[in-house]
């Protein structure tokens, strides 16, 4: 092996030659190049990580400024929960309704039922995707309840026009009512 000397940058290094012929670099030039690689790749991580944030926070902003818009198209699952007394509460009642049942000596008649009007489908959820049942006309009102398509509904008389479409009034079999867009459903024939 021989050793020999070059200029490099205004410094001597040393370059040894191996008896095969190819030049090897001294240690220190090595160890810069390796700092370089390791400050390229934090850099590299750095900047994919940025672009990650950037990313994620214009999907976010683009999805609720859209949200208003495409709300019929996404379903919510909302549960409607009814409130139920409970056992203090029934048994306060109770001594009140007996001291009214005891003043008073004849019995009071029974209103006769009303007539319940037979509920006729008129109308049902079209084919493709799930639509949001809303308690108003407009896709910012509350979604009461997320019907499958297929299901029927009954007309109850009354549209509106909210954000350019026309809203039906319409109840379920159920007795529930809310509001779905036109384009969201098919007439049935009359029986």
């Amino acid at each position: 092996m021989r050793a020999c000397y070059t200029r490099f940058s205004g410094k001597k290094r040393a370059l040894v030659r191996s008896q095969s012929g190819s030049t090897m670099i001294e240690h220190d030039l090595s160890a810069r190049l390796r700092q370089r690689s390791r400050t390229s790749g934090i850099l590299v991580g750095l900047s994919m990580a940025l672009t990650i944030i950037i990313a994620l926070t214009a999907f976010i902003w683009l999805y609720v400024r859209l949200g208003p818009y495409l709300g019929d198209f996404i379903p919510r699952a909302t549960e409607v929960t009814t409130p139920t007394p409970g056992p203090a509460a029934a048994g306060a009642e109770t001594p009140a309704s007996e001291e009214a049942n005891a003043s008073e000596s004849q019995p009071t008649p029974t209103p006769l039922p009303s007539p319940t009007p037979v509920w006729q489908p008129t109308h049902r959820v079209a084919e493709g995707t799930p639509v949001n049942f809303r308690s108003g006309p407009g896709t910012d009102t509350e979604v009461v309840q997320v019907l499958e398509p297929g299901t029927p509904l009954m007309f109850l008389g009354e549209q509106e026009q909210a954000a350019g479409a026309t809203w039906l009034h319409l109840a379920l079999e159920d007795g529930t009512d809310g509001w779905i867009r036109t384009i969201d459903l098919e007439r049935l024939q009359p029986q």
